[in-house]
């Protein structure tokens, strides 16, 4: 049975933004789905938070024939990270400049116990947006392709970064892709974070390699998948 890859998209997004890479994995014969994490909506109101993003992940992985390859963005390595503990069918995490903190630990007190100054919140208190995404997330995409992802951000669940990791897997092989030109999440953090991974790839990219350089971050996914299939 090949592997599939399961996708899973950092604070604010929807699936649509990893349109670019799966495109490309498609052309390199992988076979991968995008979630919908809940902690992203339109509707301030309607987001939810860490726990609910761990169930999904969790049902795509169950949904999947075979073994799965879970790759996450950004925030989306903290339900990753969660559900790879849980599921015996995960044949490899890859974190894309993705968050990979210890259990015990949520994005806040990661962050030091406040949003960013450029971040808004909601009027409703439930969830924040960052206002800043062309420089912050988006740095050295191409300008369409950025304008074009801004516009789709969501709000993000005030939970999904109250709420603390609950669990790490110990025996899920990692792949760490560091993106060293990166505002978002310091390249410095993320080299700690790609000292536990048994692979490890470096691209000059801001926060979003998937989309700055989506061929290079397809053949890091593919060679996760390759791996699978061969340990299969």
């Amino acid at each position: 049975m090949n592997p599939t890859v399961v996708l899973v998209h950092g604070a604010m997004h929807t699936p649509w933004i990893f349109e670019p890479l799966r495109e490309r994995l498609t052309a390199r014969g992988v076979t991968s789905r995008a979630v919908q994490l809940p902690s992203s909506n339109p509707d301030s109101a309607a987001t939810r938070g860490l726990t609910e993003d761990v169930d999904v992940v969790r049902a795509a992985i169950e949904a999947a024939e075979g073994p799965v390859v879970l790759a996450a963005h950004s925030y989306g390595g903290v339900p990753a990270t969660w559900a790879a503990a849980e599921a015996d069918r995960v044949a490899e995490l890859v974190y894309l400049a993705a968050f990979a903190l210890d259990p015990g630990t949520s994005m806040l007190e990661w962050m030091g116990g406040d949003f960013p100054p450029t971040w808004i919140h909601s009027p409703d208190g439930l969830a924040v947006k960052a206002a800043d995404a062309e420089q912050s997330i988006f740095s050295g995409v191409e300008p369409a392709l950025t304008a074009e992802a801004v516009k789709r951000l969501n709000w993000q669940g005030m939970r999904a970064f109250t709420e603390k990791l609950g669990a790490a897997p110990t025996k899920v092989p990692l792949t760490y892709v560091v993106a060293t030109e990166d505002p978002a999440l310091p390249p410095a953090v993320q080299e700690q974070w790609a000292a536990r991974a048994a692979h490890t790839l470096r691209v000059p990219s801001g926060h979003s390699p998937h989309l700055s350089h989506a061929d290079q971050v397809a053949d890091a996914v593919a060679e996760a998948v390759a791996r699978a299939t061969t340990e299969g």
